[in-house]
């Protein structure tokens, strides 16, 4: 045989080895999909009601601050205005390393004001672990925790107390998180459907399922004794992930209280908006690298889908890139295959004319299909009455999801870094009153 049939079969066999690969990683995607899928469908149910609890639990109230001045006095406004008594809850406002009024403003709000100093270990994983330290949590049932920049709904610890009554086994309940200027720009409409179709299809249904739901990083209430036993010596950007992940590996599941609401506040600016989302993707890469083999073990090891579940959200920042590049694989492929080395074979075939749909028509006409769906299931499901109101925002939230891919790929490489926080600012100072308008 001559060196050129060598070369070329072995140019061929490469070839379809790669073909191989690349429709074996588009199965396994496949199905992950399809089980995402149904998953979701749970989203449309309801949880059943929940009877008024016989007592009232103590609730220590955490809110980790940096420079929070011009938001914090309405979060402290609407915690000192709970529909609950006020001698089974205390606010604590832990303040890191702040310059400004923040102090003076909880202070004034009647709340008390833990006042940390440490310059090397910043941000809101070591304020909150310092934070415990200073609160006696064995004078409380469990811990209530609020970012600065919140608003919590009247009810809200009304509706835990109810839902741990209901619901003793709950080690950690996370809370709806709604966004308080979800009609500022189109970034913040962008940001609006992604958790109100996250909130019903993604933790809702989880929920409804009797899978672990994922602690947001704030609106969430653990357990005094939870705390004891797991501990907070968290080490990820994403403390709230973290945790979640060492919950759901201890046995323990986070649990979805589709009642108690806070809204939280979305930035404004890509540029902003960039820094924030690519530090919640450098914590979910270092998360997976450290607890994804954990979970899958323990999956093997007892067969429950819970664990399972874990390793596939954990490693959604992978399948997310795996995904763009097999989707620019094939379209290269589609190229390679139908313009240089068959073009006479395949040009003008059902082959040639399905795989170019498949490469390069049907990946953007589903993200634009599913785009709409979220614009419309949504917000439909939030406001409980069939809505078109979002459906003009489908691009913008389309354009939005293509802001992650660069992000993605680029907090890949930065994910050994857990110790550079990068604050997000937050100037909207409006009450609950405003957002319920």
């Amino acid at each position: 045989m001559e060196h050129n049939e060598v070369f070329y079969y072995a140019i061929w066999i490469m070839w379809w080895i790669i073909q191989f690969i690349l429709y074996l990683l588009i199965f396994l995607l496949t199905v992950d999909g399809i089980y995402q899928i149904i998953v979701s469908l749970k989203g449309f149910g309801q949880q059943a009601a929940m009877p008024s609890a016989k007592r009232f639990r103590r609730f220590a109230v955490l809110v980790p601050a940096h420079n929070e001045e011009k938001v914090i006095g309405p979060l402290m406004t609407s915690l000192a205005e709970q529909n609950y008594p006020k001698n089974c809850y205390k606010v604590f406002a832990s303040c890191d390393n702040c310059s400004d009024g923040t102090v003076d403003v909880v202070r004034a709000s009647g709340a008390t004001a833990l006042e940390r100093c440490d310059l090397e270990h910043n941000g809101k994983t070591w304020n909150v672990r310092w934070a415990l330290t200073q609160i006696p949590l064995a004078e409380y049932d469990a811990l209530v925790m609020f970012d600065a920049d919140n608003l919590a709904d009247k009810n809200f610890l009304m509706y835990m107390n109810d839902y741990m009554e209901l619901h003793p086994e709950a080690e950690a309940i996370q809370g709806v998180l709604d966004v308080k200027n979800p009609d500022d720009n189109w970034l913040t409409r962008s940001y609006a459907l992604a958790y109100w179709f996250s909130n019903r299809f993604w933790q809702l249904a989880r929920g409804l399922w009797g899978l672990s739901c994922t602690l947001g990083g704030t609106g969430l209430v653990i357990r005094a004794a939870t705390l004891e036993r797991i501990g907070w010596n968290l080490e990820s950007l994403t403390e709230d992930l973290e945790m979640s992940t060492r919950l759901i590996l201890s046995g323990s599941r986070v649990h979805w209280n589709n009642a108690a609401v806070i809204y939280d506040e979305k930035p404004q600016d890509l540029k902003i908006s960039i820094k924030q989302r690519t530090r919640w993707m450098q914590g979910h890469y270092w998360v997976f690298w450290h607890y994804g083999k954990d979970s899958l073990r323990a999956f093997f090891g007892t067969g429950r889908l819970q664990y399972l579940d874990l390793f596939l959200y954990l490693l959604a920042p992978v399948k997310s890139c795996l995904g763009i590049i097999i989707l620019f694989a094939g379209m290269a492929y589609t190229l390679v295959n139908n313009l240089i080395l068959f073009p006479t074979m395949s040009r003008g075939t059902p082959h040639d004319t399905a795989s170019w749909l498949w490469f390069f028509a049907f990946p953007i006409v589903s993200m634009i299909v599913f785009c709409v769906i979220c614009a419309i299931t949504g917000p439909s499901m939030r406001e409980k009455k069939f809505t078109l109101r979002y459906v003009k925002d489908t691009f913008a939230y389309f354009w939005f999801g293509l802001t992650w891919i660069p992000l993605l790929f680029r907090a890949a490489f930065l994910a050994k870094d857990q110790s550079t926080w990068v604050k997000t600012e937050h100037t909207r100072g409006i009450s609950v009153s405003d957002v319920s308008k």
